[in-house]
């Protein structure tokens, strides 16, 4: 699976605005609503704020990756947003976060869901990744680098 099979221009953002943790959350997913990328915003929106309570997906470095399964999407949909700032998200290493991807998928593509979920957290390893994404002007460039290390 390559990155740009879920991710064009469109559903990319970059100096997103900066607040609470659910607030955020739920600002994205009525970002991708937005898109068109959602048929139910509420039940989408409940159950990646349900996920998060859970266990943080801040999984360290400036990084975070919220996701959910949901009845509220009919096909896997993801989401890159870069905060303006980096900002508490609880993260595993107590740093702040301002790089976000953000995955939800129905509960019948869980194979599908894990499988992305395990290349993006791969990705985020490697830091020339995580300063691509956060040196790039706009969302075009977030796409070049999303080609470039994404879809080998």
């Amino acid at each position: 699976m390559k990155l740009t099979d879920l991710f064009d221009s469109g559903n990319v953002c970059i100096d997103f605005p900066v607040c609470g943790k659910n607030d955020l959350l739920r600002k994205m997913v009525a970002d991708l609503n937005s898109r068109g990328h959602i048929g139910d915003i509420d039940r989408a929106t409940t159950d990646v704020i349900e996920r998060e309570a859970v266990m943080s997906t801040g999984i360290g470095s400036g990084v975070a990756i919220p996701h959910a399964y949901t009845d509220g999407v009919e096909h896997l949909v993801a989401g890159f947003y870069r905060t303006a700032e980096a900002m508490d998200f609880e993260s595993l290493d107590g740093k702040p976060v301002d790089l976000f991807f953000i995955i939800l998928g129905p509960k019948e593509s869980r194979r599908d869901h894990i499988k992305f979920l395990a290349k993006v957290s791969r990705l985020l390893n490697h830091s020339d990744f995580r300063a691509g994404l956060r040196d790039a002007a706009d969302a075009e460039g977030v796409m070049s680098v999303l080609r470039r290390f994404g879809d080998r």
